[in-house]
């Protein structure tokens, strides 16, 4: 029973020791340069998921965008024969899948444009990682 009331004043000493503010201006840096570097990690390990949402979201347009592929010939020769018929009753068929085909396009430049902006982020924020690195092994 004297082990087991020793121990918590030995956990509650080692905390207190970590949570004690660095003393000399050496330790404050290092202490600042660790904060800093471990915001920057959690900012990076926040736009890798980014990054992978993003991938899924890659993923799901073009299965999206699979079934207008192979609905675009029949699409075509339809637009001919009903222009060299005369007829446009099966033109506005045909419509619907312009306007999704175009949504499909513009949500794939918006997921390229954010990948590569999340991808550019990521670069940024590691190399600011590095520098903190640096700057620790310095100390």
């Amino acid at each position: 029973m004297n082990q087991d009331h020793q121990r918590p004043q030995h956990t509650f000493h080692t905390i207190k020791d970590h949570s004690s503010p660095p003393r000399t201006p050496q330790e404050q840096r290092r202490a600042f340069l660790w904060r800093e570097r471990m915001k920057l990690e959690f900012k990076v390990q926040g736009l890798f998921l980014r990054a992978a949402t993003l991938a899924q979201a890659w993923q799901q347009l073009h299965h999206q965008k699979a079934p207008l592929k192979h609905e675009v010939p029949g699409i075509a020769s339809r637009m001919v024969l009903a222009s060299l018929v005369g007829t446009q009753q099966q033109l506005p068929t045909t419509w619907p899948h312009s306007y999704e085909g175009d949504h499909l396009a513009e949500e794939e430049s918006r997921i390229q444009q954010e990948m590569l902006r999340c991808s550019a982020d990521i670069a940024f924020l590691q190399a600011q990682i590095n520098v903190l690195n640096f700057e620790l092994a310095l100390l």
